[in-house]
């Protein structure tokens, strides 16, 4: 089965009310045109994402929406991440009016700030600041690291990396299946190197630094400045941190909380799996301009033999709003209900039928 056919495939209904979980995933989702047709379509959508690039314009000096109207694509640090925070939580938005509220959010690395904005634990102008002001420091970092997905688990990943231990990390920990490795590019060619020659799936992450590793520790005193005014609250939807892979009650998210997002391992795994280990079904939503982790949240979902689902918002270069309500409807056969009378207001024109010519002659013939 492919992304599309799995993000709008209707799933069976599960066994009593899910507990609904909203993703969101770190860079690596963008793509040029995505959100165009959602800012038409969707007022929401729109104005939600309006709020979140006048607080982006107000520390860079250029907007959000501005680039997703530009045919330009996303390259730098600082232009993608706050581009996909502003896209991620406008889209929370619109699922939101809809009446799907989260029990639970997950972020996965710079997907955090964004999960952090909708619980409720930063303002939009604090998690404005903290995903500009930190990208500013990376993108001066320059090219540092290397990062590698390879087809192990957290523990052979380890084994693998042996006594490459103090110059490469297992940077991402998305599933049972798969970790990336981050860390020096020449240890890391060495620890890849023998796995290809077992056959193990290795490939180079496209990535302008690495991050979840030693190489982002030259930015810490910066940042630990530049966020030295954030304010945060506790969250009003539970949050929980790939960070510490454990619920947060807000104090933690400090401006020093966001050096640990960047440097120490994203404990993606084991936040899908707390959820999993309970006895309610699940459903994933992951809010996203394309799907990231809905194969990770699969990964743990056929480990577990849980009763829950995972599904992909959007999908690249597909049309938006149907896709968005495809998705709608999985979530909705997985046993959620939403608000009909929002979701009406989003319905798709269909044109009316044309009066076909019947020809038949009415004309008097005279006698």
């Amino acid at each position: 089965m492919t992304v599309a056919d799995s993000a709008t495939t209707i799933t069976d209904r599960l066994d009593g009310p899910p507990r609904l979980v909203f993703v969101f995933p770190g860079q690596g989702a963008q793509w040029v045109g995505m959100g165009r047709e959602l800012l038409e379509s969707s007022a929401v959508f729109a104005e939600t994402l309006d709020a979140c690039a006048a607080a982006v314009e107000a520390e860079l000096g250029w907007s959000p929406r501005r680039r997703l109207e530009s045919d330009a694509a996303l390259s730098a640090v600082d232009e993608i991440q706050p581009t996909l925070w502003a896209f991620q939580v406008a889209l929370a938005a619109v699922w939101r009016d809809w009446g799907i509220e989260p029990d639970l959010i997950i972020g996965h690395s710079m997907g955090e700030i964004a999960a952090a904005t909708v619980a409720g634990a930063l303002d939009i102008t604090d998690a404005a600041a903290v995903v500009c002001r930190r990208g500013l420091l990376l993108k001066d970092l320059g090219a540092v690291g290397a990062m590698w997905a390879v087809g192990l688990g957290e523990k052979q990943a380890e084994e693998a990396i042996a006594e490459h231990a103090g110059s490469v990390c297992a940077g991402v920990l998305n599933s049972d299946r798969f970790t990336v490795l981050s860390g020096d590019p020449e240890a890391i060619a060495r620890i890849v190197e023998p796995l290809r020659e077992r056959g193990v799936f290795c490939r180079r992450v496209a990535v302008g630094y690495a991050s979840h590793g030693p190489q982002v520790e030259p930015i810490r005193a910066g940042l630990g400045k530049a966020l030295a005014g954030i304010t945060h609250r506790p969250p009003r939807i539970p949050l929980h941190s790939t960070v510490w892979d454990r619920p947060v009650e807000g104090a933690e998210l400090d401006g020093s909380y966001w050096m640990e997002n960047v440097r120490r391992p994203v404990r993606f795994a084991a936040a899908v799996r707390s959820v999993l280990s309970g006895a309610e079904p699940a459903v994933f939503v992951e809010i996203s301009p394309h799907p990231l982790l809905v194969s990770a949240v699969d990964d743990a979902i056929e480990a577990a033999g849980s009763a829950a689902t995972a599904v992909a918002s959007l999908v690249r270069r597909q049309p938006e709003l149907e896709t968005l309500l495809a998705a709608l409807g999985s979530v909705y056969a997985a046993g959620r209900d939403p608000d009909w009378a929002r979701v009406a207001t989003a319905a798709l024109p269909v044109p009316l039928p044309a009066q076909p010519w019947q020809q038949r002659r009415f004309w008097v013939e005279p006698r």
